[in-house]
């Protein structure tokens, strides 16, 4: 059986990044992949500011007391000022060159449009220069950033109302098994809800589609396989059991099946097939499928997406509990983070579903540990984080 690593290298190799792009406005940029740098309109800040409500003075005339000769605010025409003289001016007020610093409000003395000031000022106090934040044609965005509000706000700041952004790869779920109904339906005792594929409607980086639940039958399996979508997960029937049909349904119509097993717990059945497009194979089993997707599908689709950083990354922590298990295959752990590190769960079974609503993500221990203890550090993953280049992320 694969890797974790060497499966992720194949998927990721037979995954192309999208070439189509659309220009929207920056409104409805949120979670969008940008398809152009980003680059500054003009110097940040554009001119000299105070940084401070205050009095704008000469080096020379630190320690005297000077006349206030008027007062600017922020948005109003500048003022020079001679020896002996100093101008009251608010936060974000253009500086002039004849200012070389500016004192507090609270650290000078007033009688009328008298001001005392302070014996230790230094040269450009509180004055933002020119270009201190960024300058022109500097690069603050890349191409394959994922917008999120902050990097929007900066996009305004420089004027921008319309950028260029990826499209979103579309994505189609095949949930298959006649065991399965949705949650909208009614069971009986012998089946149970669809939970994975709604787990995976929320995928932000891609437009995705739910079939119909289609059953365990090879022949309505591959009439649902659209290869107009550029990716198209299914869920069951990846196993070896008499009615898992799944991957020799993909095999019949033409897909090169790359793999059908992992050496993985949970979610040892799992398959990636290319044609036409490529397919994603998951088990039925909740927890299996949600992990698999997690740590194989997630940096597919951002890939796919064009995103420039689809490796996954981690932040290493420390455990609070121990925990012992049967060596074999490299195991995802569920975690919860505490201000200690991390907590260690027992529970882990695939067909579990629970157990993913109640951690903060997960680590993956090394087939040959059987045994992690109390202060042990380990690797959390928790897929808000992504890197540009590949990372072991196996404790």
């Amino acid at each position: 059986m694969l890797s974790i690593y060497e499966a992720q290298q194949i998927i990721l190799q037979n995954t192309i990044p999208t070439n189509k792009i659309e220009i929207i406005p920056i409104e409805n940029a949120n979670k969008r992949v940008l398809a152009q740098d980003i680059k500054a309109t003009f110097d940040m800040p554009r001119f000299d500011n105070s940084a401070m409500d205050g009095y704008g003075i000469k080096m020379s005339d630190v320690g005297k007391k000077l006349k206030l000769i008027t007062k600017t605010l922020a948005g109003d025409k500048i003022s020079s000022i001679n020896e002996g003289e100093c101008i009251k001016i608010m936060t974000g007020a253009k500086v002039d060159k004849s200012i070389e610093a500016v004192v507090p409000v609270e650290f000078v003395e007033v009688d009328g449009d008298i001001i005392s000031i302070p014996n230790d000022v230094k040269q450009s106090a509180n004055i933002r220069p020119q270009g201190e934040e960024f300058q022109k044609d500097d690069i603050l965005l890349k191409k394959g950033e994922v917008l999120n509000p902050n990097k929007i706000a900066l996009i305004a700041s420089l004027g921008i109302t319309h950028i260029k952004v990826y499209q979103k790869p579309k994505v189609l779920i095949i949930p298959t098994g006649n065991e399965i109904k949705n949650h909208y339906e009614s069971i009986n005792e012998v089946e149970h809800f669809n939970s994975s594929s709604i787990y995976f409607l929320f995928e932000e980086l891609a437009d995705v589609k739910i079939m119909p639940i289609v059953g365990d039958d090879i022949e309505t399996i591959k009439q649902n396989i659209d290869t107009s979508y550029d990716l198209i997960i299914t869920t069951g029937g990846v196993s070896k059991g008499d009615a898992d049909f799944t991957t020799e349904a993909f095999r019949q119509i033409g897909y090169d099946i790359k793999f059908g097993w992992i050496a993985i717990k949970p979610g040892k059945p799992f398959g990636f097939a290319v044609g036409k497009n490529i397919a994603c194979l998951l088990t039925g089993n909740p927890l299996a499928a949600v992990f698999n997707y997690n740590i194989f599908v997630k940096p597919l689709i951002r890939k796919l997406a064009g995103c420039k950083d689809y490796y996954i990354d981690y932040i290493t922590l420390f455990t609070t509990n121990s925990l012992k298990r049967k060596a074999g295959r490299d195991e995802v752990i569920p975690v919860n983070l505490t201000s200690q590190g991390v907590v260690l769960s027992s529970k882990r079974g695939s067909g579990m579903i629970s157990v993913t609503s109640k951690s903060d993500g997960i680590i993956v221990l090394d087939k040959s540990t059987w045994e992690i203890n109390q202060n042990d550090k380990v690797k959390f993953i928790d897929f808000t984080r992504w890197s540009e280049e590949f990372k072991e992320f196996i404790c």
